[in-house]
């Protein structure tokens, strides 16, 4: 969210690691997935922080902003 000129998150533990040919890893999911578990993450939490993770990835290989490039 974005409040008063304040930007404030939560880092649910994904990363996608974006190498310059299009291709990617995944990191940290098993992370996720055990503190979900371990914190009680509320469903609709991991439900969004999996469509997110889909959409990142969709736009990855789309290569759309703000994964668009001149790669080989």
């Amino acid at each position: 969210s974005f409040e008063n000129n304040v930007l404030d998150y939560v880092d649910l533990d994904i990363d996608i690691l974006v190498w310059e040919d299009g291709s990617y890893k995944i990191l940290d999911l098993e992370e996720f997935e055990t503190n979900a578990v371990k914190y009680k993450y509320p469903g609709d939490v991991v439900l969004n922080a999996k469509n997110a993770l889909d959409e990142v990835i969709g736009k990855i290989e789309r290569r759309e902003f703000p994964f668009k490039w001149q790669g080989p």
